[in-house]
């Protein structure tokens, strides 16, 4: 929705006018349709800078920073029950001047406070400043869908905020260095540990926890609070009947409330039951939608069937994007120089060409399935977990017969085709996502930083597992790509599947349902089975939205390899001539052009920050 920036702290430290419109210049693309600021002084001075992408009551009156005489407000995401919010505040005799959900925050802010958050149903990240209590509250959404970082400088007592690093260090007077271990980290574990250890890219600038307010009092006195509790695995329910029917009346109810729009959605449409889930609820519910889909090259990862099937029978408005090699590598140089962070997969400059076009069809809100298979286990991975924890239980010869005829003969990484294997790499106390020792013998000498380890939960302990990819190491680094890639083209993308009631409703379901017949996802396939098209709810295998690199980055030009060979963490640390072999060889393994992408990001991100 929005763009937010801001400084709180002593006079010597804040930023002047040239440098706040420098920042909310920086700011456009997460808000092309107003940019503004507020400042104000109490004990210590206050900056609040918004760039608002207009979604929800599309006229003036709702541009930020939103005032009133009890607060000052600024806000990116959206509120999906602000309209129910709004009633019950309306019979407590609060009276609103808009119908933005933005008024609606800030009344809620300022009659109900803090610590009930918790009640908010959406995505967001806000500066929230109290004129009566002079508290300054920033949050962050219970998923992290909207981004959140900050710096506090403790010698010279202030805290810059953003939605976006590179407004911290505009505002900053300070030079932020690039935090090195962290770049090696990345290198050796890839996204696995960037958002399961603390810090960002730079020294000092850190990002607030999801579900988590930093609480600035009137002496800046700063505390962290959560405000979302995480519901435990207590299954009560043990019928199929009981969770499926449970299951598909909670999505009716708050998918409607997320696809709450005043501008046109987008919808991204694959073959799978995730976003065909969606395609059914969407088509009855909103009109002037349409929906959009990559179509990769590679026979393996093409669900181009599965999609036209879908769009006949839902008769979609749809249209396929085709990978540009020439235009990919200035659009990853793009990101990473906008962003400040490097990008987390190869796969995310398709859904870069995705908003790409959608952004030049004029929607501004893209809906997608993610979350989906993290909550109701959707990948290999979530087999073998499931098949460890009820490996001394009556049933699992029978499920174990289940998968190795139903899912086994699907699966492409030999890993997690072998219980035993898989359950000896989990363990593994150093166990690198590439899940392969042999990587390590890319670095020629130690590094001597510290090193995160990229540890899993104990693979048999099946909900921690899908919990761990949910709020550590798939979603987080998922989000941050579509956040970033999708406000670079000034778009708010939406995942409504990372719903707090759906999440506890998992809790109180039997781990048994949630894969029947060897078939991941079993609920979610058994609550649709009559909206979706019987093809793809008894589909068998994962494909995944996966783009190989050689479809997106012609990394073998010359330019490019000799960006991955003589950027300055190559030449330190890694074996040049084992990396020049892997980008000439004739077919790269999935996880060798995984490592030659997360080089080619360091190496632009040290062009631009070092």
């Amino acid at each position: 929705m929005c763009g937010i920036a801001g400084f709180i702290g002593q006079n010597n430290g804040f930023p002047n006018k040239s440098t706040v419109k420098s920042c909310l210049k920086l700011m456009k693309r997460r808000g092309p349709d107003s940019q503004s600021f507020v400042g104000f002084e109490e004990k210590f001075k206050y900056l609040f800078c918004a760039s608002r992408l207009s979604i929800i009551d599309l006229k003036e009156r709702s541009n930020q920073p939103f005032e009133d005489e009890n607060g000052v407000l600024i806000f990116n995401g959206e509120i999906y029950n602000y309209i129910e919010i709004k009633k019950k505040l309306k019979k407590e005799g609060i009276k609103f001047s808009t119908n933005s959900d933005t008024e609606v925050l800030l009344k809620f802010l300022h009659y109900k406070g803090e610590n009930k958050i918790e009640e908010l149903d959406g995505m967001w990240s806000f500066a929230y400043y109290s004129k009566k209590r002079k508290l300054t509250i920033l949050s962050r959404d219970k998923f992290g869908e909207k981004p959140l970082y900050f710096n506090i400088n403790k010698k010279d007592k202030y805290l810059i905020f953003g939605s976006n690093i590179n407004y911290i260090k505009k505002l900053s007077k300070n030079k932020i260095p690039i935090d090195d271990t962290k770049v090696i980290n990345f290198i050796k574990n890839s996204y696995r540990t960037v958002f399961s250890s603390a810090g960002t890219f730079f020294k000092d600038i850190n990002y607030l926890e999801p579900g988590t307010n930093l609480i600035i009092d009137e002496n800046l006195d700063i505390k962290f609070k959560r405000y979302w509790k995480k519901s435990k695995y207590e299954p009560k329910i043990n019928k199929l009947s009981v969770a499926t029917s449970k299951v598909k009346k909670l999505i009716n109810s708050e998918f409607k409330k997320s696809l709450r729009s005043d501008t046109p959605i987008a919808f991204l449409l694959s073959g799978g039951v995730d976003s065909s889930i969606i395609s059914s609820i969407a088509r009855k519910t909103k009109k002037n939608i349409k929906f959009y889909s990559f179509r990769a090259k590679s026979k393996n990862y093409d669900e181009s069937r599965n999609i036209n099937i879908l769009k006949k029978n839902f008769k979609l408005r749809h249209q396929y994007i085709l990978p540009d090699k020439k235009e990919n590598f200035k659009m990853l140089d793009n990101f990473i120089s906008d962003n400040g962070f490097p990008l987390m997969s190869s796969t995310y400059l398709a859904y870069g060409s995705l908003c790409k076009k959608i952004s030049s069809d004029k929607y501004k809100v893209l809906i997608s399935g993610n979350g989906a298979d993290e909550i109701f286990s959707g990948y290999y991975a979530h087999h073998m977990s499931y098949l460890l924890s009820i490996e001394k239980e009556r049933h699992f010869n029978k499920k174990y017969q289940e998968w190795e005829k139903n899912t086994k003969p699907f699966i492409r990484m030999d890993i997690l085709k072998n219980l035993k294997k898989f359950k000896k790499m989990s363990k593994e106390k150093n166990s690198t996502f590439y899940e392969n020792k042999e990587y390590l013998k890319f670095f020629r000498k130690k590094t001597n930083l510290e090193e995160a380890k990229s540890q899993r939960h104990s693979s048999d302990d099946f909900i921690n597992y899908l919990n761990k990819d949910l709020f550590e190491d798939s979603i987080p680094a998922q989000l941050h790509s579509i956040d970033s890639i999708s406000m670079y083209y000034s778009i708010e993308a939406r995942a409504p599947f990372l719903s707090k009631k759906l999440f506890d409703l998992r809790n109180k379901v039997n781990k048994n349902l949630l894969i029947q017949k060897g078939l991941a996802k079993y609920i979610l396939r058994n609550a649709f089975k009559k909206e979706v098209p019987e093809s793809i709810i008894n589909e068998k295998e994962k494909i995944g939205f996966y783009v190989p690199l050689n479809e997106t980055v012609n990394f073998k030009n010359l330019k490019i390899t000799n960006l991955i060979l003589n950027n300055p963490i190559t030449k330190k640390y890694l074996n040049r001539g084992l990396i020049k072999s892997k980008i000439y060889k004739k077919n790269l393994t999935h996880q060798e052009e995984k490592f030659i992408f997360t080089i080619l990001n360091i190496a632009l991100f040290l062009r631009k920050y070092k």
